[in-house]
């Protein structure tokens, strides 16, 4: 079955605009089929997992989170959850300002810690060509990074799988999907 989602959004968990449930309903309206919710670590609500448990929605919904890692300075990783698989995304490589040579740095110091499954080669949904080369060696995902409506549906992932939270993470570290842009 052909998904259509997105592994990068922020409610007002966190430092979005919208609530877990208009995120959620945004998205749906779209077409999507699944997303995750991937609220910043150190701006997280005390409740965000009630509140993303009463989410009404016919969408996948993945519980994750945007974690700091500091390593010269910060970066952005990703943990989406599944049932029994988790997903670890090196987040948005465009926002660091960094040469292809210094991500790749930073990609392999945090890969001491998370398992680094994909990169992001978006930022805000914005693609960054000059990361989609052979030398990162990751599946490179896009995302629209949305924190509010104006960023939803910029840039997203395709691919051909059940709609099963653990079967989808399991093609993305495949790299068995498609990026798609507006």
């Amino acid at each position: 079955m052909l998904l259509k989602g997105c592994l990068h959004t922020h409610t007002t968990c966190s430092d979005g605009k919208m609530t877990p449930q208009e995120v959620a309903d945004a998205y749906q309206s779209l077409g999507y089929d699944f997303i995750a919710f991937t609220d910043h670590d150190y701006l997280l609500s005390p409740r965000c997992d009630e509140i993303y448990g009463n989410v009404k929605s016919d969408l996948i919904i993945f519980r994750g989170i945007e974690l700091t890692v500091f390593v010269k300075g910060y970066v952005h990783v990703n943990r989406i959850e599944g049932e029994t698989e988790t997903l670890y995304v090196f987040n948005h490589l465009g926002e660091y300002d960094l040469t292809v040579e210094e991500v790749q740095d930073r990609i392999s110091i945090v890969r001491e810690k998370y398992a680094i499954d994909l990169v992001e080669i978006t930022t805000k949904g914005f693609r960054h060509k000059e990361f989609e080369i052979p030398e990162i060696e990751y599946p490179k995902m896009a995302s629209d990074d949305s924190h509010s409506r104006v960023g939803i549906g910029r840039a997203w992932v395709e691919l051909d799988a059940d709609r099963d939270r653990d079967h989808i993470i399991k093609k993305m570290k495949q790299g068995d999907f498609w990026n798609c842009y507006v």
